[in-house]
């Protein structure tokens, strides 16, 4: 999927998965989830030259959603070369020595696995913390950050597993793929902008429903990730993801 995509079905989901906690979390624990999400959203892609997250800014978004998240994406770069050079390529090299040949290096392959991203989660937060502890500033939040940035890594992987090329998600170790229908690079595909658009609508009846209807927070907050995973599973449904065999298609 294209960028803004990635982050607009990632940071909605996060979205309704805050909502019912927003009236007693910390409002800078909130501004880091979600600038977790956001990254997450986008690292997967680092193993690609051309990615979004190397660009400091997303196409697709304007207006002042887009001043937001443009503003936002000028950190981008840093975390993108990061991961690239620092984690993916490492990476890649120790799995290439114990695997041999039945490694290589390819887009949507070690950064599109669940040993990928979760292994850059914890390598991207070891960096951080030891930048964090040399600038003499509170890891706190640092935790937070790992876990909205894997679960913004995970969600990526869930939306390219809706795609043609698919998703291994066990790469190296296996290279069958989940893959869908929704071919993002055409014009008339509009299944990611809707289900984007009902995830948001979900996240706002969040927000209003401890004063519109007699729901109490606790109550919401048990409902929230039911919510989130029923819309998933029949987007996914709607993507027509089926298992395939071997396919090397980026």
């Amino acid at each position: 999927m294209r960028g803004d995509q990635h982050v607009y079905l990632s940071l909605t989901t996060a979205g309704l998965l805050i909502a019912p906690w927003i009236a007693v979390l910390d409002p800078a624990l909130i501004a880091v989830l979600l600038f977790g999400v956001f990254v997450g959203s986008l690292a997967p892609d680092a193993d690609a030259a051309d990615a979004a997250i190397f660009n400091g800014r997303l196409g697709g978004v304007k207006g002042k959603r887009g001043q937001i998240v443009n503003g936002l994406a000028v950190v981008l770069p840093v975390f993108g070369y990061t991961i690239r050079y620092l984690i993916y390529y490492p990476l890649s090299l120790v799995f290439a020595l114990i695997l041999r040949k039945s490694y290589r290096h390819r887009h949507r392959g070690l950064l599109h696995s669940f040993a990928g991203v979760g292994l850059t989660s914890l390598l991207l937060s070891g960096y951080l913390a030891l930048i964090l502890t040399w600038l003499g500033i509170s890891l706190a939040l640092l935790p937070a950050f790992g876990v909205a940035f894997f679960a913004g890594c995970i969600l990526h992987l869930v939306e390219d597993t809706c795609t043609p090329a698919g998703v291994a998600w066990l790469y190296p170790f296996s290279r069958r793929r989940l893959a869908g229908r929704v071919r993002t690079w055409g014009n008339f595909e509009v299944r990611p902008t809707v289900f984007a658009i009902v995830l948001a609508l979900a996240t706002v009846m969040m927000l209003i429903a401890p004063v519109a209807t007699s729901a109490t927070p606790e109550e919401l907050r048990r409902l929230a990730p039911g919510v989130a995973l029923l819309l998933w599973l029949l987007f996914i449904l709607v993507c027509r993801v089926r298992p395939q065999r071997n396919r090397d298609r980026a």
